[in-house]
């Protein structure tokens, strides 16, 4: 009769440990990518202000002719964290601030030469701010203040949201790929600018993150994520140190070394993760 081979406690216990981690870090994956994440920080710096200097006299900043307060270029990067595509969805970009203006506006997605179209209903808007305004010019042309009046107040809604909002197709978010939307913003009021972004899409999440910071992130990846990732390869060298090291000190230094470090090699792994998916994925 075969004799069944009897295992040490601890490295029963090291399996089952490994396997558990395993099964959870997948669950984990799975779950995350069930809807896909697009995150978003803005940056806004000022490029002028518009007041009256005691020595100089007034000081105006104008776009297109068109006095502004204080003139921003705001920049939004939005990008897809997630570990698939996003296809064919509808982005809006809209002042979070009641006193603040689009004044220009430029697209691009990184990695590629596109930019992003509005979409029709958008599209729509802005033909019909075109034709209001060639009837206002008609209108005043001959005279008929009445009519002229009239198209003023049909406009007026069509403008607040000309002013305000931006709405976009976004044909293909791949993975890890980043869109940059740069606008020059007027804002009539001394509140900050606030740029917010919004969209509709079932199965996508879009999050606001606060600007990029050297502190955290860790050889350009973020610190949350290679702290996951150090954690699991962590609990991996434990359970090859339980396995193969016999000497109880040696494993408890190698095991806290491992522990309060476990940020550096969790980058380089999704450093090395990220790396291969690019060259057999794609």
């Amino acid at each position: 009769m075969l004799e069944v081979l009897a295992l040490p406690n601890w490295i029963v216990s090291a399996i089952v440990t490994g396997f558990f981690t395993f099964v959870m870090t997948m669950l984990v994956i799975v779950l995350r990518n069930r809807r896909s994440l697009l995150t978003y920080h803005v940056d806004h710096n000022p490029v002028g202000i518009s007041t009256y200097d005691s020595v100089h006299g007034e000081v105006a900043v104008t776009v297109g002719g068109v006095r502004v307060k204080n003139l921003y270029s705001s920049n939004v990067w939005l990008v897809n964290h997630s570990m698939r595509d996003v296809e064919d969805f509808t982005l809006k970009v809209y002042c979070d601030n009641l006193n603040m203006r689009f004044m220009s506006e430029q697209t691009h997605i990184d990695g590629t030469v596109d930019s992003l179209e509005h979409s029709p209903e958008f599209e729509v808007i802005k033909n019909e701010l075109v034709t209001y305004n060639r009837q206002i010019e008609l209108a005043k042309s001959n005279g008929d203040e009445e009519a002229t009046m009239r198209l003023y107040q049909s406009q007026a809604e069509k403008l607040r949201t000309w002013y305000s909002q931006r709405w976009y197709v976004v044909p293909v978010l791949a993975r890890g790929q980043t869109i940059r939307f740069t606008y020059l913003t007027n804002v009539e009021s001394d509140q900050a600018p606030q740029i917010r972004i919004s969209c509709q899409k079932s199965g996508v999440r879009i999050k606001y993150r606060l600007p990029y910071q050297v502190l955290w992130h860790i050889w350009g990846v973020p610190l949350a994520e290679a702290s996951i990732a150090g954690i699991v390869f962590g609990t991996f060298v434990w359970l090859l140190v339980v396995t193969f090291v016999p000497i109880l000190w040696l494993a408890a230094l190698i095991s806290f070394v491992v522990g309060i470090s476990c940020n550096i090699p969790g980058a380089w792994v999704l450093k090395l993760w990220k790396w291969l998916r690019e060259r057999l994925i794609g």
